[in-house]
């Protein structure tokens, strides 16, 4: 027996943010006790991902009930060596694209989805899965809402989601794609929290595309990208379908800064002032400018949005197959990770 769904989530014990462990903690467990209580088979998967010497796993510290019925929770340790085969490993200490990957590629569930470790699901989500009739055919996806005071986060489990309902947020809905972009028309904002879809679908698109670097950006829009350019539809559910999230100062978005050099503005200011938005995509993507820098990688500069995403979706929407950038055993397939099962649903028994 297998389970319907399993989300993948990923991190390490390295102090991130305040009170990240706690938060994680909370992300993972109050997840399991929502699932269970739909009695969902449903499976987590926790990447630990390159561990802190001398500290704790965070899997360690997970308080999983061991009594759960419907749901499994599986810990992935990786070790740091396959972590310093990427550009920026000194700086920093996790691939989120390739933690992500290592979950996708051995969920075991129907359908699967990466999660964010902190963020907690509204039980309208949890209600849409218990329907159990997700179509294969489609990707589903929810808007992200950032919650600003973290004070909403500190009420016992069973207030939380009343808590959060009523707290101050900011929702990351679909944005409108630019017309000169000339893309497939997604809802790829916040992405990287719940984009599920059925399991083969990510083996079929080998997961999140490879990024030499540790910077991972874009991968979770090129993956809805490139899904859809192999034929799977987009669906969206309902506003109260929510994804809440802990507004905090490394946030993704919140760390990533376009590096301009002189000759690039001097380049695009005639054409801005024209219009002509075409052209300026056509070089943008050419040139590879603005390049990218996230705060705290200094030594890596990433590519541009327009070389690095926009390019290869403008061309899946005019009809062309996605080619492949990971391996056959992408999510290090074939080594020997360390696997620690936190908790066992009865599909597991049931499938042994």
């Amino acid at each position: 027996m297998t389970p319907y769904v399993s989300f993948v989530s990923w991190g390490r014990n390295d102090s991130y943010t305040p009170e990240y462990g706690q938060r994680v903690r909370r992300g993972i467990t109050f997840l399991a006790n929502q699932l269970e209580a739909a009695q969902l088979e449903s499976e987590l998967i926790f990447v630990e991902w390159n561990p802190v010497p001398g500290k704790p796993l965070l899997i360690e510290e997970f308080k999983v009930p061991t009594s759960l019925r419907y749901v499994s929770v599986k810990g992935i340790v990786v070790d740091g060596r396959y972590h310093q085969r990427y550009e920026g490993s000194q700086e920093r200490g996790i691939h989120v694209a390739e933690a992500a990957n290592v979950g996708l590629r051995r969920a075991r569930g129907a359908f699967s989805s990466p999660k964010a470790s902190d963020t907690i699901f509204s039980n309208e989500i949890i209600s849409r899965l218990a329907r159990r009739d997700l179509d294969p055919g489609c990707m589903y996806r929810v808007n992200r809402y950032d919650v600003i005071d973290a004070s909403a986060f500190a009420v016992p489990d069973p207030e939380l989601l009343a808590s959060l309902a009523a707290a101050e947020v900011e929702c990351n809905d679909y944005i409108k794609q630019s017309p000169y972009w000339k893309i497939r028309d997604l809802h790829t904002n916040a992405c990287g929290d719940f984009t599920l879809m059925a399991t083969q679908r990510w083996h079929q698109i080998r997961g999140h595309a490879l990024d030499r670097s540790v910077l991972s950006l874009d991968v979770d829009s090129i993956a809805m990208h490139a899904a859809a350019a192999f034929g799977v539809k987009e669906c969206r559910w309902p506003a109260e379908c929510r994804v809440y999230k802990p507004r905090h100062k490394a946030m993704n978005g919140q760390r990533v800064s376009q590096h301009w050099r002189p000759w690039q503005r001097a380049l695009e200011q005639p054409l801005v002032a024209m219009g002509a938005w075409d052209t300026v995509f056509r070089l943008r993507t050419a040139f590879d400018y603005p390049r990218r820098r996230v705060h705290g990688v200094d030594s890596v500069l990433g590519p541009s949005i327009e070389r690095n995403f926009l390019r290869d979706a403008t061309t899946w929407a005019r009809g062309a197959t996605p080619s492949q950038t990971q391996p056959e055993n992408w999510g290090l397939a074939d080594e020997p990770l360390d696997v620690r099962t936190l908790c066992a649903g009865r599909w597991e028994h049931a499938a042994g």
